[in-house]
């Protein structure tokens, strides 16, 4: 119970700070974008391409390898980058739940054939690969442009129904607009650490965009509601009760998307953790700090002290 009430004070201290400063604080959000967004355009003028696309949004050719020999990345990127006479990209795939090494994925380019990567792999890695312990992926450059295309299509019908829902549930522009750009601000986030990381982007990773915007949405009209609909209780009251929620919502999230990461080898289901990890991290600032700013300056919001406040000084 003592974890509980220190919890809860300090949870008042951050809502109090909040509402004093919230209009200060606003700032902290806008440089996280300008950073992030900075980062995307960086990475197009040096690469052509907002993000590191992966076979399946670029196309080309991939082989998983299943071994429990160790390698570094680095060593077989050398190697097989040498052999083929273009680079090419490794992950090391680890057992669930350890450390032990299950196998490789080598990604290259679309100018490569099965036959040609195989060979090179098998050099690189002093062992004869077959069927049974190797699997070859080829993605045509005209199958991955449709799905980027797709893609693409798909987030900006997203974003559509999300101002829209945003702007029927609240009847203000304004409010509506606002909700939408907590969310875009998010995407950008996210999309600007890939990019500083060098994570490979694929169709995976859209599926995570558009989770994490669902994630948002869902937070935002939670925020938003509370700020404006509800009159039942001082502000204060109102945003303490949200906080708690908002922290459970992200607590659970966060620990059910690590175990999601770190609990299996396949690179679709970790393309998609790691967005979603991400993306919660980013969700606190953009949501509170930039939609909740903005939704309580909508109203003029301005904080009183209350009697014990004034009593203490």
């Amino acid at each position: 119970m003592g974890v509980i009430r220190k919890l809860n004070r300090t949870l008042d201290r951050v809502v109090t700070y909040y509402l004093k400063n919230y209009r200060k604080m606003v700032f902290l959000p806008i440089v996280f974008i300008a950073i992030f967004a900075g980062a995307i355009v960086y990475y197009y003028s040096v690469h052509g391409q907002f993000v590191n696309e992966d076979i399946s949004l670029a196309g080309g050719i991939s082989a998983t390898i299943s071994t429990n020999q160790s390698f570094s990345a680095s060593f077989l990127e050398n190697n097989i980058s040498l052999a083929l006479g273009q680079p090419v990209s490794v992950a090391v795939l680890h057992a669930q739940f350890s450390n032990a090494i299950a196998g490789y994925t080598i990604t290259a380019g679309r100018n490569v054939n099965s036959t040609q990567l195989n060979r090179s792999v098998s050099t690189a890695l002093d062992i004869p690969l077959n069927s049974k312990d190797s699997s070859i992926t080829f993605v045509s450059p005209t199958l991955a442009q449709g799905a980027l295309n797709d893609s693409l299509i798909l987030l900006g019908v997203a974003f559509v129904f999300v101002a829209f829902v945003s702007l029927f549930y609240f009847r203000n522009p304004s409010q509506a607009f606002s909700n939408v750009v907590s969310i875009v601000s998010d995407v950008i986030n996210v999309v600007g650490v890939l990019d500083i990381l060098g994570i490979s982007f694929s169709t995976a990773s859209i599926a995570g965009i558009l989770m994490i915007m669902g994630y948002s949405a869902d937070r935002n009209i939670i925020l938003a509601t509370n700020i404006l609909k509800r009159g039942e209780a001082d502000m204060k009251y109102r945003l303490l009760h949200t906080i708690k929620t908002s922290l459970t919502m992200d607590a659970a999230a966060f620990v059910t998307f690590i175990i999601l990461f770190f609990g299996t080898t396949n690179a679709t289901i970790q393309n998609i953790a790691i967005i979603l990890i991400f993306g919660v991290l980013f969700d606190d600032f953009t949501v509170w700090i930039l939609n909740g700013s903005v939704q309580l300056a909508g109203i003029g919001y301005k904080y009183e002290l209350s009697a014990a406040e004034a009593h203490n000084g």
